[in-house]
């Protein structure tokens, strides 16, 4: 499960359902603050649920995105 470390406004998703990513791939893009955060992935995985779509206003800790490991 991939949470939220900042408070902001989902600017952009760059992944979708059932996509594999590699290592250290950006998920998504947060704008907090007018800066632009990638919330990267630290391992390959498929992506299983993603939890925002753009122009969600999140928190900090909000669920984001789930990813399966064990691929």
């Amino acid at each position: 499960m991939i949470y939220s470390e900042v408070s902001g406004t989902i600017s952009e998703i760059l992944v979708s359902h059932d996509q594999i990513v590699e290592k250290e791939t950006d998920l998504l893009i947060i704008e907090c603050m007018k800066m632009l955060i990638p919330v990267t992935t630290k391992n390959r995985g498929k992506i299983i649920n993603i939890y925002v779509k753009e122009k969600d206003i999140i928190n900090e800790g909000d669920k984001l995105i789930d990813m399966n490991y064990d691929i």
